[in-house]
């Protein structure tokens, strides 16, 4: 089953500011998922692709929490 996250989550995994976080997903460069409401949440596993999409270097991101 998919877990859904707040931007005040997915800002605490990413190591940015919630804000920023819903400013990237409004411009579509971070998946999220639209509801209803017009709130926006974010699916963990999708975070986990798009932090692995974007690492340089090499280097291995910290697996996500559950």
């Amino acid at each position: 089953m998919t877990r859904l996250i707040t931007d005040s989550e997915a800002a605490e995994i990413l190591a940015l500011t919630p804000r920023h976080v819903a400013k990237l997903a409004k411009r579509g460069e971070l998946p999220s998922v639209k509801l209803p409401g017009g709130e926006i949440r974010f699916d963990l596993d999708d975070l986990e692709r798009w932090v692995d999409s974007h690492k340089q270097n090499g280097q291995e991101a910290a697996p996500c929490p559950r």
